[in-house]
């Protein structure tokens, strides 16, 4: 079990103040108010009944002797790596020599509700296409648990990581796939909290020297507990004329380390551009573990995601239309917009423009109008269409 290894030590520094041998909960708690709270006022009513419980602990031995951890205190060091955490720990109480939850701080947020896995399963299950990702998703998920289940037995676990490399097209779902990977991360236990903070270059880099670690910091912070998802993360590694990028990289790096447990990056772009990235610092190699490839949609799986869109804004397609779809996508992909369900996204909008100015034509709108998409409907002109959202 991966533990926090500043926490431990600090505990281990309270077990040698107070000449104790055996590291109980009392012990982690009070060392992680002083490493993430000590100075919150908040925290100071806890503090002083910890301080106190571990000045009364008798017949500990002492710290000549072998050190032992409590079983709970051992999972409080694979638990607490930031104050909101520390929060749980101490609204939740630990069992055994428990800490008294009437002098805990509550929480200024409630906790949000853990996501079920198998809804979360059940969403990526419904994703059209991706078979091969929902695959790559599943086996992981096995692995962290087979893991948790040798830890409780006693036994090492084999360390996956929680970080990892999505390559593929824009538009191939993996936005839609980082946010499932939060909910599963959350919904077994990887991750406090399990939302999902998505940004790009823009928001990790500045134009000034030593701005831009400060800007990592401060989006790391923001995804403290849940996914940091960087799409096109690539265009760090190519930025290189001023070292802003190599900056960005290199904070990343250090924040994934002291952040283990209580992040998860998931880095994404263009699978040659992200083996590039991904080599290009020693430090994302050994932490990115894990690269699922997002393949092109085909011209069947991206008529299937037009007519799921039609369907979730309760609009009927007619039969021709439907029929013909495969087709027009065909067209589509011959012109450079292969695989692209923001594409899909686009003409099912345009679809729909075009069936209300059908609607609309003598000069009244009614709802009957509106329930049915017409292969008529379909832009003629798609390369227009690419060319208006950028799929030059």
């Amino acid at each position: 079990m991966a533990t926090n290894r500043t926490l431990e030590e600090k505990s281990l520094a309270l077990l040698k103040k107070f000449d104790q041998g055996e590291m109980r909960p009392e012990h982690v708690l009070l060392a992680a108010i002083a490493l993430y709270g000590n100075e919150d006022p908040d925290f100071v009513s806890s503090r002083n009944s910890l301080t106190a419980s571990v000045k009364e602990f008798r017949g500990l031995g002492n710290f000549g002797n072998n050190l032992s951890i409590s079983e709970e205190a051992q999972g409080l060091l694979s638990q607490i790596y930031s104050k909101s955490q520390l929060l749980v720990a101490l609204q939740l109480g630990i069992s055994g020599n428990q800490v008294s939850t009437d002098n805990a701080i509550s929480a200024t947020t409630p906790s949000p509700e853990v996501p079920n896995l198998e809804e979360a399963l059940h969403k990526l299950n419904s994703l059209t296409g991706l078979e091969s990702v929902k695959n790559r998703v599943k086996t992981l998920v096995s692995v962290h648990q087979a893991n948790q289940i040798r830890v409780q037995d006693g036994a090492p676990s084999v360390d996956q990581g929680l970080h990892i490399v999505f390559t593929g097209s824009p538009g191939t779902g993996k936005t839609t796939v980082a946010r499932i990977m939060a909910d599963i991360y959350r919904s077994i236990g990887l991750l406090p909290k399990g939302h999902l903070v998505e940004v790009s270059r823009h928001d990790l880099v500045a134009g000034y020297v030593g701005q831009t670690a400060l800007k990592v910091q401060e989006v790391v912070e923001q995804a403290e507990g849940g996914v940091l998802f960087i799409d096109e993360a690539y265009a760090l590694s190519n930025d290189s004329r001023y070292g802003f990028g190599d900056e960005a990289i290199a904070t990343l790096v250090k924040e994934m380390e002291d952040r283990r447990g209580s992040l998860a990056v998931i880095a994404a772009g263009y699978k040659e551009e992200m083996k590039l990235f991904v080599e290009s610092n020693p430090g994302l190699k050994s932490r990115f573990k894990t690269t699922i490839d997002f393949p092109d949609y085909s011209p069947k799986e991206l008529a299937e995601i037009y007519i799921a869109l039609a369907n979730d804004h309760q609009i009927s397609i007619e039969p021709k239309l439907v029929e013909a779809l495969p087709d027009i996508l065909v067209s589509a992909s011959n012109d450079a917009v292969a695989g692209n369900a923001r594409f899909v996204r686009n003409l099912f909008e345009e679809s729909f423009a075009n069936m209300a100015t059908r609607a609309g034509e003598d000069g009244l709108i009614e709802k009957h109008e509106l329930e049915v998409l017409k292969y008529e409907d379909i832009p003629k002109n798609l390369k227009i269409l690419k060319s208006n959202f950028g799929f030059n």
